[in-house]
């Protein structure tokens, strides 16, 4: 791979050549205001000599998506929570405070620190909307408040990763930049699975909603499931007793799939997640955060079929009978 060079008419050039979404901004600006800028094509033409070159992430760039650590301690901490890439850049003040990734899928989003100001953004993930829209960023070599964005290193190769794993260590380095700030640096560098609960000790209103980004229940809302068997429908007994005979070999999608038929059966009526739980848990890949925001996201997006008999047929597979019924 050649060196790049820090022209600002070849950079905006290399972005060009690799089908990475550009905008015109106006000299000293970060924001673009030319028309169209979230959904219009630009040509060369169009670019201003001495203006700032933005960047249109998401589905317009390839998936390409960018990390905006906005505080010092998700710059500090992004080496331990999240992947390689060799795509990073900032400026003098922040350096380093832009990772991109190319994921395609991953949506916008914001991680706030909830007990300082609610605009006290700790890292964001800049790429199409959930529900559409667009969202940009000034790259090397523009120049803003007074700073130049800088390339680190000389080549540009964003890593590929998968959008569900790179959100779910976004989530993590979000936890880490609240640990670190309010518990301390050196829990902070040694990551582990209990900081949720380490947050929800020292102050509930901190770690709410930490467990929002993993998809988990706080400790002090309600607990919908399991609950005992002699108080569960009948209907959910029998979907227990069928989706338990049915192994999970899954890839992703497979398993996803059986979610969708799961909680189409229930209609989430009783103790649906914790059938969906078992089964995921019957996997080596098995994830209890990436299968409560599952859940959640059938919960907001419900799927409009049934799933009772492409469940019940699957379980006929490996022998399941009805109660009382002769084999």
């Amino acid at each position: 791979m050649q060196p790049i060079s820090h022209d600002p008419f070849d950079l905006l050039c290399l972005y060009e050549q690799r089908g990475w979404a550009v905008i015109p901004v106006n000299a000293g600006e970060k924001r673009a205001t030319v028309k169209g800028w979230n959904i219009r094509k630009f040509e060369l033409g169009d670019f201003d000599p001495s203006g700032n070159i933005g960047m249109r992430f998401g589905t317009d760039s390839g998936g390409l998506v960018d990390l905006d650590l906005d505080c010092t301690e998700a710059i500090d901490l992004a080496p331990i929570y999240l992947p390689p890439t060799g795509a990073r850049f900032g400026r003098r003040s922040k350096p380093l405070s832009h990772r991109l990734y190319v994921a395609p899928g991953l949506t916008f989003e914001t991680f706030h620190d909830p007990v300082c100001h609610p605009k006290n953004t700790l890292l964001e993930i800049r790429s199409n909307g959930a529900t559409g829209g667009a969202h940009q960023t000034i790259v090397p070599p523009s120049i803003a408040d007074g700073e130049r964005r800088e390339w680190y290193r000389d080549v540009i190769e964003p890593a590929l990763i998968d959008a569900r794993v790179l959100r779910h260590r976004v989530a993590w380095l979000a936890t880490g930049c609240l640990v670190m700030r309010y518990l301390g640096e050196s829990t902070a560098r040694r990551p582990a699975p209990d900081f949720p609960q380490l947050l929800w000790e020292f102050d509930h209103d901190l770690a709410r909603p930490v467990y929002d980004w993993f998809g988990l229940q706080a400790p002090d809302a309600p607990q919908r499931y399991p609950r005992p068997r002699h108080q569960q429908d009948p209907r959910d007994l029998d979907l227990a007793e069928i989706v338990a005979a049915i192994p999970n070999d899954y890839d992703w999608n497979g398993w996803n799939d059986i979610g969708l038929a799961i909680f189409a059966a229930s209609r989430d009526r009783g103790d649906a997640f914790a059938i969906f739980d078992h089964f995921s848990a019957k996997s080596p890949k098995y994830d209890p955060y990436e299968t409560r925001a599952r859940w959640k996201n059938y919960e907001r997006y419900p799927p409009n079929r049934t799933g009772i008999g492409k469940l019940a047929a699957l379980a006929r597979r490996f022998d399941w009978r009805p109660s009382g019924t002769a084999a």
